[in-house]
């Protein structure tokens, strides 16, 4: 072999000290997995503060910190809608990206699908492209979430509705040579695309930083708390909860059942909801909380009611207190709290019958709702990520090997 084959690791999130933002997390550790084999190029990040990585590390641009700063600035004062901000640091990434893509590179492990001129010169320079989604597949969501906002009487586009932006993905993804799925509900997402890459599943999840918790059994009180913990937009699927709520308030005369919603509403949805549920009995809105997890270890319940969510984390925030969880199939989260029998409750998306029946069981049962949320605390407890690491790992230098043949 003339030279050692080298993995170049995109990320289109920052880089802390210690880990990454979001699916940055990912590539920080694949990238330390991948240094210690001697495969490693570099990992690219968006932005990366001063401090040194176990790692060759860097900003996609030594000026980014900079620029971010002022387009963030700015946009305090222009107040562009979210989704075009999003995509226009997206074409920046793009753009300052593409000149890492050199020669000595032979594969480009990406954890950011929306990279048309970066996918086009590696493509260019015959490099594996194989990328790993923090979501669903693109135009899937796409159709969920245009579903939804008609239903909702919503008009004006959002990230997964932008035009554009589903323009950018679908003129990347064509150069993409393998989509790696780390949930059964992603990888199902991508097999019916149509689309000529490879879809490999490897089941495995991210898991949070917690701080260490040891698992108490909670008193039995009248009162039964149920908490929702989202920045909410119409996929987060908060509408059903409520319309599960409204039934539940109907037929349950008492106020022993409390719903706490936690986290910023979307406008166009709050407005919809303020409509159709503003005078339901035992709800209580609370915003944006700084602590979530003093808000969240006091409660009997969570429930997770998205349409479409690759993780989330606050099933896995809710598993750690030992607070018994019920998500939707579409949360990548239910695969990791559902390998044991009696670790959450799942339930299908779109159903508010499945959420009150879910909800109104853990009240009724209340020593085997304590249970599911100690199994599923074991779950998490006993779930070893570095595994997961490993095993991305292995198979990117599978790929390498593969390559050499």
């Amino acid at each position: 072999m003339s030279r050692q084959e080298k993995i170049l690791v995109v990320s289109f999130q920052s880089l802390t000290a210690k880990s990454g933002g979001g699916m940055a997390k990912l590539g920080y550790y694949v990238s330390e997995q991948l240094h210690k084999r001697g495969l490693l190029k570099k990992f690219i990040v968006s932005s990366k503060g001063k401090y040194e990585t176990p790692f060759p590390s860097e900003p996609v641009s030594r000026w980014s910190r900079y620029y971010l700063f002022i387009l963030n600035k700015l946009n305090r004062y222009i107040k562009m809608p979210d989704y075009k901000f999003r995509l226009i640091q997206e074409h920046l990434y793009d753009i300052q990206c593409r000149a890492h893509i050199t020669p000595d590179i032979d594969i480009l492990f990406t954890t950011n699908a929306h990279m048309k001129r970066t996918f086009a010169k590696a493509k260019k320079m015959g490099i594996k492209i194989i990328y790993v989604p923090a979501n669903h597949e693109e135009n899937y969501i796409y159709k969920i979430v245009s579903e939804e906002n008609t239903k909702l009487g919503i008009t004006r586009p959002e990230p997964y509705t932008y035009a554009p932006r589903i323009k950018l993905y679908n003129d990347s993804i064509g150069y993409v040579d393998t989509v790696l799925c780390t949930y059964p509900t992603v990888y199902e997402s991508y097999i019916d695309t149509g689309k000529a890459h490879e879809v490999i599943k490897l089941n495995g999840h991210l898991k949070p930083d917690f701080k260490p918790y040891e698992y108490k059994v909670k008193p039995t009180s009248d009162t039964f708390n149920v908490v929702y913990i989202a920045t909410t937009v119409p996929l987060k699927g908060l509408q059903y909860l409520l319309e599960a709520w409204r039934q539940i308030m109907e037929q349950q005369e008492n106020n022993q059942l409390h719903l706490h919603i936690i986290g910023r509403i979307d406008e166009a949805l709050k407005e919809y909801l303020d409509t159709r549920f503003r005078k339901l009995r035992n709800v209580q809105h609370h915003g944006r909380v700084e602590d979530v997890t003093t808000m969240l270890e006091t409660k009997d319940l969570c429930v997770v009611p998205s349409l479409t969510d690759a993780g989330p984390y606050v099933a896995l925030e809710a598993a750690h207190y030992g607070i018994p969880v019920v998500l939707t199939e579409n949360c990548g989260s239910a695969e990791l709290l559902g390998r044991k029998e009696g670790g959450c409750k799942i339930i299908p998306i779109r159903d508010a019958a499945a959420i009150k029946e879910a909800i109104l069981w853990s009240y009724h049962n209340r020593e085997a709702a304590k249970q599911m949320g100690k199994t599923g605390k074991e779950l998490l407890d006993d779930y070893n990520m570095k595994e997961f690491i490993i095993k991305v790992t292995d198979y990117l230098e599978q790929k390498l090997e593969e390559q050499k043949q």
